[in-house]
């Protein structure tokens, strides 16, 4: 779920300090979950004091608040980009292979797994993972009626439906990922294309 800070060379140094934080956290929640990673623990992985990182973030629910903002804006650009596309259904199956690489990525699969558990427990969290929902739904809706552009248009119901099963498709990879690591990617690849296609298309 969250991008190495090292790969974000033009940005001022609060911000790399803040992502530096936000790096340390996301490997502290993975391997610790979220209540056992103290902020003393984060502070230790970012190699900088509790103090320092108190400067940036007021407590552990704002910095997952962070880390969900970042995986938002990282799937955001995705989207624009198949928007973007001038084949939006290919557009899909050819990124539907980055999708499945992410999907099985086990660290993001921990670190979801995490925010999701934390979610059930804490409202304050759950409300944070479905704001950012909302905003990933509804530009997933206006991909599905891009893709279906010389096709009739789908009722608000149908739209919601498609998206998401289509989300639902990936977080159930992220699943099989923890379940069985073995997982054959070059069979499944070829068969999550068409069933893209088929949840679109159809």
């Amino acid at each position: 779920m969250s991008a190495n800070s090292a790969d974000l060379p033009d940005i001022d140094k609060a911000e790399l300090r803040r992502l530096q934080v936000l790096d340390a956290a996301a490997a502290c929640f993975r391997l610790a979950g979220f209540h056992a990673a103290s902020m003393a623990s984060i502070a230790k992985a970012a190699g900088m004091s509790v103090g320092h990182i108190y400067h940036y973030f007021a407590n552990k629910e704002a910095i997952i608040s962070a880390i969900i903002d970042r995986e938002q804006h990282k799937q955001l650009q995705v989207i624009h980009m198949l928007l973007r596309a001038e084949n939006t259904i290919e557009a899909l199956i050819e990124h539907a292979e980055q999708g499945l690489a992410d999907s099985l990525d086990l660290s993001n699969s921990a670190l979801n797994f995490e925010m999701i558990a934390e979610a059930s427990r804490n409202p304050k969290v759950a409300e944070m993972l479905q704001a950012s929902n909302r905003v990933l739904h509804e530009f997933g809706k206006d991909i599905i009626t891009k893709a279906r552009v010389d096709l009739p248009a789908l009722s608000e119901e149908d739209n919601n439906a498609r998206c998401d099963l289509i989300i639902s498709l990936f977080d159930g990879l992220s699943m099989r990922a923890i379940s069985n690591p073995r997982l054959n990617t070059q069979a499944v690849l070829p068969a999550l294309q068409r069933t893209i296609v088929q949840i679109v298309r159809s």
